[in-house]
């Protein structure tokens, strides 16, 4: 009994002085200053990106944006991208609290952003896959000389093949080119840069064929025809 009257008269006390029983309990779960003042917005933390802008088949352009915890400027920022695949890091420089950055595909990032008064971001990390690529395929190429069925002179012991590709990308790479005596020909020449192939060794009285792989920087293919010439 004695013990529940101290107890009363304690609250009793406590409620006179104006003390706020709340704030004594919550006294200790104030906020507490992790030293972040900058917050990373875009790419976010752990994800796979497929936006941007196509570069190349290769690179992509992505913007980076953050902004101030508060309302103080912390211009000009620095975000510092590390590639994580080889350890490279690159440091840009941008007024704005965003920045366009050329990226590499299928490549996995970190990246941090600084600014002045020690002012600094948490490290987020991502994987930059890119957006899809549109592409077209090259068209099939055709014959400029000697033109298919066309009939070169007897004494000829060489001809110089020439034919014409095109691709809507503009993107051509290669040409492969199959040559033989028989109508499905064999594979001749590969990875060739120019669109003719010059000297090939011919016999009079022959019937040669030949037809054009035509490749572009994405891994597209296209066939021609199989075109037809005879010696004499």
């Amino acid at each position: 009994m004695k013990k529940g009257l101290i107890l009363f008269f304690i609250v009793i006390i406590i409620q006179s002085c104006g003390v706020d029983l709340d704030v004594l309990e919550y006294a200790d779960t104030e906020p507490i200053d992790d030293g972040i003042d900058i917050l990373l917005i875009y790419p976010e933390n752990e994800s796979v990106i497929n936006e941007g802008t196509n570069v190349s088949e290769t690179e992509s352009l992505l913007i980076f944006e953050w902004s101030n915890k508060g309302e103080d400027n912390f211009s000009p920022y620095n975000l510092q991208l590390i590639n994580l695949n080889s350890n490279d890091t690159i440091t840009y420089e941008s007024l704005e609290s965003e920045s366009a950055i050329t990226l590499q595909r299928d490549v996995e990032y970190s990246w941090f952003v600084t600014g002045i008064s020690d002012s600094k971001s948490n490290t987020w990390s991502f994987y930059n896959n890119g957006p899809e690529i549109d592409s077209n395929a090259p068209i099939p190429a055709i014959a400029i000389s000697p033109v298919s069925g066309a009939s070169i002179s007897q004494t000829s012991t060489t001809v110089n093949l020439i034919w014409q590709s095109e691709d809507p990308d503009n993107d051509i790479t290669s040409h492969d080119l199959y040559f033989g005596e028989i109508e499905d020909p064999d594979i001749y020449e590969t990875d060739i840069t120019i669109s003719r192939y010059n000297e090939i060794p011919v016999e009079a009285g022959k019937i040669y064929y030949w037809k054009i792989v035509t490749k572009d920087s994405v891994g597209n293919e296209s066939t021609s025809n199989i075109f037809t010439f005879s010696v004499g």
